[in-house]
C-alpha cells in the first residue's frame, strides 16, 4: 500500500517504462497525446485575423495571427489569459493574470496595446474589483462590468496621450448580485437576464421600461436546459437550445416578453446537442447547423455553404468524423472548426467556403501504438428493470478466436453529464495494452432525454449500482469481457459510483480506479445543502426535499470499508474545491487500517480535472493506471 504527492520533476523516472514514440508524430515519450502549437483559433469580423491560444513556460497565453499567412502579431509575451474581437476587426480587447485591462488596435499595419482604467472618478468606485461581463462587440458598443451586486455599463473613451483609455459608468443593473447571464439586444440595451431565485431555480426576467425585472419563466438547471444563442434580435427573440416542457432538447426562437418557444429544429427522442447561429450587421441570426449525438455525431445543415465545406472535409478525412464548430467570420466566408476520430485527437481546420478549400491550422496528434485499438462503437445496453442504457464500447486488437479480454468499465462524474464518441485517449492507450474499455452512460446521465434524466430520480443507493452490474454482465454474455477481470473507472461522482460499487457487489469487480471522488457523501452533501441551486438540484436528485442523511451515510464508500475487498488506486488533485483531496486521504486511511489493498496518489499542481494537466501530468496518471491494471487484472502480453 502506498501514498505518495507527484511533482512535475518526478514524472520522466516514474512512467519512463510506457513511453512510447508514435508514428504518426506524437512527441517521443507521450503516453497519450502531444501538445498542439495553437488551440481555440477565433476568427475577427471580417476573416483577416485569428485569436489563438499558445503555450509559453508551460502556460497558455494569446495571440493574434494572420488568417493567411499565420503571421503573429507578437503579443505572446504580454501574457494575455483572456482575449476577444471587439467593435471591428482591427479592435480586440484582452487581460493579464492579474486582471488588468487593455485595448489593442491593429489599424495600418501596426500593433498599439492601451491600457483600459475601469475604475476612477467617472468610472467604478476604487473600491472595487469589477469583473468584465461583456466587452464591446459591433452591436454592443458599450463594456459591462459587475462588481459586486451591481452591473456597470461602461463607454471607453479614447486615450488622447495613447496612455490609458478612461471609462465612464454608471449603473445599468443594481440587483446584479442574483444575475447569471444578461441579454443584449440589437440597441445595445439590456433586454433580459437570467437570475438565480431562493428556491435554487434559475429565473427568466424580462427587462421593464422602469429598469426593474419581470419574472417570465423558471426552470431548475440540468434537467431543463436553456442555453440561449446570442443576443435579442429586433423581434425580441433569442435563439436558445431548451428542454422546457419537452422531453428532448430542440432548437427555437424564444420570445423574451412572454417566454413562448417556436420549435425550429427537433428531431423525435433526439437530443439536440449544440447548434451555431450567425449573426449579421442588423443583428438578425441565421442558424447555421444542429448537432446530435445518438450515438456517433450527425450534422443537420441549414446553410448550403457549410453543408458542402463540412462534406468535403467528411471526405478527405474519412467516416466515422466528428466536426466542432468554433468560429466564423460575418460573412461566412470562413470558418474554423475541430475534427476528432480514432486517428484524430483535436485538429484544427481553417474551411475557405468560397474557394471550396481546407487549410490544417494545428493539431494535438495522438500517441502511436504497436497495437492500435479498434475505434469505439456506441452500444445499447437492457438494464435489468427494462431501461435501456447508452454506451461507447472500444475493443482491443486480438484474434478472432481469443478469449475475452479483461476490460475497464468506466463511469464518467456529473451526474448530469455523458460520455461522447470518440474515445478520449486514456481509452485509446488501455485498449491498445489489451483490455477492452466500456464507458456508460448510466440512468441520470444527459443527452438522451429528460425521461432517461429523471430515471436517476432517488437511486443513489441500489439501482445506479445494479447498473453498473448490469452493464458487466453484458459485456461478459456478448463475450466483450472476460468474467472476474473487471476493474472500475470513475472521476468524481463517476469515482463515488465505482467505490459504492465494489463495495456493493464485491464479487463482481476485480479492481477500482477512483479519480477525485467523494467518499463521505454526508459531508460533501451536507455542504452542497448550504447552496440553494446545489439544494434544487440534489433534492430532485436523491427524491428527498430534506437532507437524507440515513440514507447517504449507508452508501458512503468510508462506511463500507469492510465490503471494499479490490485493490483500490485513489488519484486525488490537491487543488481540488470541488471535491476536497480529504475525501480520498480519508478513505485511503481507513483502507490502509483495515489491512485493504489500496494506493493513493496525490496531483499537487491539479484541481478537480486532473485531465486538464499538462502532458506530463497526463501521462504521469496514465502510467500509474495502467500500473495497476496490469498487476490486478493481469493482461498477456503478445
Amino acid at each position: 500500500m502506498k501514498r505518495f504527492s507527484y511533482i512535475c520533476a518526478a514524472v520522466v523516472g516514474l512512467v519512463a517504462s510506457l513511453a512510447l514514440a508514435g508514428p504518426n508524430g506524437a512527441a517521443a515519450g507521450s503516453l497519450l497525446h502531444g501538445e498542439p502549437p495553437a488551440t481555440n483559433h477565433a476568427l475577427s469580423h471580417d476573416g483577416s485575423r485569428m485569436i489563438v491560444l499558445r503555450k509559453r513556460e508551460r502556460r497558455r497565453y494569446y495571440d493574434v495571427i494572420d488568417t493567411r499567412s499565420g503571421e503573429s502579431r507578437g503579443l505572446l509575451e504580454r501574457s494575455f489569459v483572456v482575449m476577444t474581437w471587439g467593435e471591428d476587426s482591427d479592435t480586440a480587447y484582452a487581460s493579464v493574470r492579474g486582471g488588468e485591462l487593455y485595448r489593442l488596435s491593429f489599424a495600418a499595419g501596426g500593433t498599439t496595446v492601451t491600457p483600459i482604467a475601469l475604475a476612477g472618478e467617472q468610472g467604478i468606485p476604487q473600491a472595487g474589483n469589477p469583473r468584465v461581463v461583456l466587452f464591446p462587440t459591433p452591436l454592443t458598443r458599450t463594456l459591462l462590468a459587475r462588481d459586486g451586486g451591481r452591473l456597470y455599463r461602461c463607454v471607453l473613451d479614447p486615450a488622447t496621450d495613447g496612455s490609458k483609455i478612461a471609462a465612464r459608468c454608471e449603473v445599468d443593473d443594481a440587483d446584479a448580485r442574483r444575475g447569471r447571464r444578461w441579454l443584449i439586444a440589437t440597441d445595445g440595451q439590456i433586454a433580459a437576464r437570467t437570475a438565480a431565485v431562493s428556491s435554487g431555480e434559475i429565473e427568466f426576467q424580462a427587462r421593464t421600461e422602469d429598469g426593474g425585472w419581470r419574472p417570465v419563466f423558471r426552470y431548475t438547471p440540468n434537467y431543463t436546459r436553456l442555453t440561449t444563442l446570442g443576443g435579442v434580435q429586433r423581434d425580441n427573440t433569442v435563439w436558445a437550445l431548451s428542454s422546457r416542457d419537452r422531453n428532448h432538447t430542440a432548437l427555437v426562437r424564444l420570445d423574451v416578453a412572454t417566454g413562448r418557444e417556436e420549435v425550429f429544429y427537433e428531431r423525435g427522442h433526439v437530443e439536440v446537442d449544440g447548434a451555431s447561429v450567425l449573426f449579421g450587421e442588423s443583428g438578425v441570426g441565421t442558424p447555421l447547423f444542429a448537432s446530435l449525438f445518438p450515438g456517433y455525431q450527425e450534422v443537420v445543415h441549414f446553410e448550403p455553404r457549410l453543408e458542402v465545406g463540412y462534406a468535403a472535409l467528411r471526405e478527405r478525412l474519412g467516416e466515422p468524423l466528428r466536426i466542432d464548430f468554433k468560429s466564423a467570420d460575418r460573412a461566412l466566408d470562413f470558418v474554423v472548426v475541430e475534427v476528432w476520430n480514432p486517428e484524430i485527437h483535436r485538429r484544427w481546420y481553417l474551411l475557405d467556403l468560397e474557394a471550396k478549400t481546407s487549410r490544417e491550422l494545428s493539431a494535438a496528434p495522438l500517441a502511436g501504438y504497436d497495437r492500435p485499438a479498434a475505434p469505439a462503437r456506441p452500444v445499447s445496453i437492457p438494464a435489468s428493470d427494462g431501461l435501456v442504457l447508452h454506451g461507447y464500447l472500444t475493443l482491443p486488437p486480438r484474434a478472432a478466436d481469443a478469449d475475452p479480454p479483461a476490460a475497464v468499465l468506466m463511469l464518467h462524474g456529473g451526474p448530469w453529464l455523458r460520455d461522447y464518441w470518440p474515445a478520449p485517449p486514456i481509452v485509446r492507450s488501455l485498449a491498445s495494452r489489451g483490455y477492452a474499455v466500456l464507458r456508460l452512460n448510466y440512468r441520470g446521465s444527459a443527452g438522451y432525454g429528460r425521461d432517461f434524466m429523471e430515471a436517476g430520480t432517488g437511486t443513489l443507493s441500489g439501482r445506479l449500482q445494479r447498473d453498473v452490474l448490469d452493464a458487466a454482465r453484458w459485456a461478459i454474455a456478448e463475450g466483450h469481457a472476460a468474467e472476474g477481470r473487471i476493474a472500475l473507472h470513475g472521476g468524481s461522482f463517476g469515482g463515488f459510483l465505482a467505490l459504492a460499487t465494489l463495495a456493493r457487489h464485491p464479487e463482481t469487480f476485480r479492481a477500482g480506479i477512483a479519480i477525485n471522488s467523494i467518499t463521505d457523501a454526508v459531508a460533501f452533501w451536507r455542504r452542497e445543502w448550504r447552496r440553494d441551486e446545489a439544494r434544487a438540484l440534489w433534492r430532485t436528485f436523491l427524491g428527498s426535499r430534506d437532507l437524507p442523511v440515513t440514507a447517504l451515510a449507508r452508501v458512503s464508500p468510508v462506511n463500507n470499508v469492510r465490503n471494499i475487498n479490490a485493490p483500490v488506486l485513489l488519484l486525488a488533485g490537491a487543488r481540488d474545491r470541488r471535491v476536497p483531496p480529504e475525501h480520498s486521504f480519508e478513505l485511503f486511511d481507513l483502507l490502509r487500517a483495515a489491512g485493504k489493498p489500496a494506493d493513493l496518489v496525490e496531483y499537487r499542481g491539479s484541481g478537480h480535472n486532473v485531465w486538464s494537466g499538462d502532458a506530463q501530468t497526463r501521462d504521469h496518471l496514465a502510467g500509474n493506471i495502467a500500473r495497476f491494471l496490469d498487476r490486478h487484472l493481469a493482461v498477456e502480453r503478445r
